[in-house]
């Protein structure tokens, strides 16, 4: 006959099976932790070396992915990285030549704003302001009739941009064309030879975590 355990010896093998299923899921969450650490760092070397646009940073994982990117702290810098994958799969130097791609670009403006909005890192909004007037100040030498309204809204972005980070020397220099292309805007000048603002670089930024970008 199976001898009759008491409520003490249950509650020991329970907390000994509990102890075992927690060191099962620290070792599990171990692993995708790393999973997602050389995901990521694989993804922004195939990102800003060209190689893939379309890279997600986003490996399998044995628990759900949330769990990992919430260890990690990764929410922010992975909305980034897909906000500026989103910005250059725009074409933003390309000219608009069908509704597709105005839709494309406005996607990604789109984008670029909600972010700033919700995100709390000021180097990160600093950097999507810029990119958002890189946008406007194409659509303002891309379109004559409406060029003193987006270079007007472009200069509002690199404004903001500088406030948010005075250090970002991209903001600084497209603010300067964004107000000599208004100027010319005046006088009914094209302002074409005043030369192309320098969009961002594909990694511009640096995540805080992950490592690259």
């Amino acid at each position: 006959m199976n001898a009759v355990r008491s409520p003490r010896q249950v509650a020991g093998i329970a907390g000994i099976v509990l102890l075992i299923l927690a060191a099962v899921v620290l070792a599990v969450l171990a692993v995708d932790v790393l999973r997602v650490e050389r995901r990521v760092a694989a993804d922004d070397i195939r990102f800003t070396t060209l190689v893939d646009r379309n890279v997600s940073w986003t490996p399998n994982t044995i628990l759900p992915i949330g769990v990992a990117r919430g260890i990690l702290g990764l929410g922010d810098d992975l909305a980034y990285r897909r906000a500026v994958r989103r910005f250059w799969l725009s074409d933003p130097r390309a000219p608009l030549r069908e509704f597709a791609d105005v839709t494309r670009r406005a996607g990604a403006e789109r984008e670029l704003a909600e972010l700033a909005e919700s995100s709390t890192n000021p180097q990160y909004r600093s950097l999507l302001a810029t990119m958002r007037g890189g946008l406007l100040l194409e659509e303002a030498r891309s379109t004559p009739t409406q060029r003193d309204v987006f270079a007007r809204r472009a200069i509002e972005q690199f404004q903001q941009a500088i406030t948010l980070d005075p250090m970002n020397d991209d903001a600084v220099h497209d603010l300067e064309l964004s107000l000599k292309l208004l100027r010319q805007t005046g006088r009914g000048e094209s302002g074409e030879s005043e030369g192309r603002a320098p969009l961002p670089s594909p990694g511009a930024g640096a995540a805080t975590s992950g490592g690259g970008f």
